[in-house]
């Protein structure tokens, strides 16, 4: 039977795995960690072929931070990470701390919206990963979070989504004008009742619940 959780659910579960004895921090390593293995895996299978680039697209907040773990996975592999913060660089606290662990790695380039306009579109094998807004986002897109995602629905590039496409109510199915238009989606310890909707269909792709220890 597939667990499906509401935004508050999911904050719920994540406390009270907290309170058991793990710790946020430890869900988004968890989180991070099992998207990436699955894309690394998927390569290896010969079921996607190894990007030229990945392009990162981070908000500021917990889903922002589960991109910054997918890129230093990504980068230990060997892969070209380009990370665009997208809502600017003053993070949450565990983003902040996930950021701080790609100091020094090799494979990690950081990127204006110019830059990543300008060579987004130079890429024919390139993944892009939203990892903009979560679960909890409703609404429509800030203006400069549309204009990426316009520019990321139109590129040749595989779509990833991590736990919600940015844009689609987690709860409702409710679509932003330009919402992300997901390849495949990875949600993040259960199933969000968009996934199941009409609306939600049409952005999410595959989705693939992975296990974080809630």
């Amino acid at each position: 039977m597939k667990r499906i959780f509401t935004a508050e659910e999911m904050r719920q579960a994540e406390k009270h795995a907290v309170e058991l004895g793990t710790s946020y921090e430890q869900l988004m390593e968890n989180a991070g960690q099992a998207a990436a293995r699955d894309l690394l895996t998927r390569v290896a299978d010969g079921k996607l072929s190894s990007p030229s680039a990945v392009f990162i697209i981070c908000g500021k907040g917990n889903n922002g931070g589960d991109g910054l773990v997918i890129s230093r996975v990504l980068a230990a592999a060997g892969i070209c990470v380009k990370i665009l913060f997208v809502l600017g660089d003053e993070l949450s606290p565990l983003a902040t701390l996930n950021l701080q662990r790609l100091d020094g790695l090799a494979n990690i380039e950081y990127l204006s919206s110019d830059e990543f306009t300008d060579q987004l579109v130079k890429e024919s094998t390139a993944w892009i990963i939203d990892g903009v807004f979560g679960t909890g986002y409703n609404g429509d897109l800030p203006p400069s979070v549309a204009t990426i995602m316009a520019l990321a629905n139109q590129a040749k590039a595989l779509r990833i989504a991590l736990d919600i496409p940015s844009g689609l109510n987690c709860d409702s199915g409710e679509l932003a004008k330009d919402t992300f238009k997901a390849d495949l989606c990875y949600s993040f310890a259960a199933y969000k009742p968009a996934h199941f909707m009409d609306s939600g269909k049409t952005v999410c792709g595959e989705i693939v619940c992975l296990a974080i220890g809630i």
